[in-house]
């Protein structure tokens, strides 16, 4: 395990062979760090375990969460608790999850909020989406079965269950269960208005 002057250790790490850890990088509570594990720069990883050739990129955060094996987080991500993440799976560029378990092979890679969901293997989820979870007055679960697509800027109103197979398009806000191997799409029409004159110049 390779160790610059600028790592902490505020707490306990378990540690396989073959780790490399940038600068940087803040241990807290107990971490365990499976053979070949990744850790980039200025990474906070607090109470969580963290699976072979897995890599964490620059500028994430993670606690009280198990991470998979051959798994890709970050950069700028935030896994936050009661969060496992399973196998092959990739979570991008400010992506931040709770509570949530999410499967193998999945990938949700930019800019995407995922909380209190149940996803299943091989689920990909485009840009910008989000599972609303809270009603106002408790938090609300959304599944997602395998092999499901979800478009970029979709919004999942919990409590639902997209299908197996199902596919979401871009820009739908959901807010019933998707069916199995059917396209869903929730839009309003787009309409051009051709009179409109424009904002007034102020000088």
């Amino acid at each position: 395990m390779h160790k610059s002057n600028t790592i902490q250790i505020l707490g306990e790490i378990v540690a396989g062979e073959d780790i490399e850890i940038d600068n940087g990088v803040t241990f807290k509570g107990k971490v365990i760090l499976s053979d070949g594990v990744y850790i980039g720069q200025n990474c906070l990883l607090e109470d969580c375990s963290i699976g072979a050739n897995t890599k964490i990129k620059s500028n994430s955060m993670l606690k009280d969460c198990n991470i998979g094996s051959n798994a890709l987080i970050g950069p700028y991500a935030r896994i936050r608790p009661k969060t496992s993440i399973d196998n092959k799976t990739q979570i991008g560029t400010f992506v931040e999850v709770k509570n949530s378990n999410i499967g193998s092979n999945c990938k949700i890679n930019h800019l995407t909020f995922i909380g209190d969901s149940q996803i299943m293997n091989n689920v990909i989820i485009g840009a910008g989406s989000v599972t609303c979870n809270y009603d106002g007055r408790k938090n609300q679960q959304t599944h997602i079965e395998d092999d499901a697509f979800i478009g970029s800027g979709v919004f999942l109103v919990a409590p639902l269950t997209v299908g197996r197979g199902a596919t979401i398009g871009s820009g739908s806000v959901i807010t019933e269960d998707v069916p199995p191997k059917k396209l869903t799409l929730a839009r309003s029409r787009q309409i051009t208005i051709k009179d409109w004159k424009g904002p007034t110049t102020r000088s």
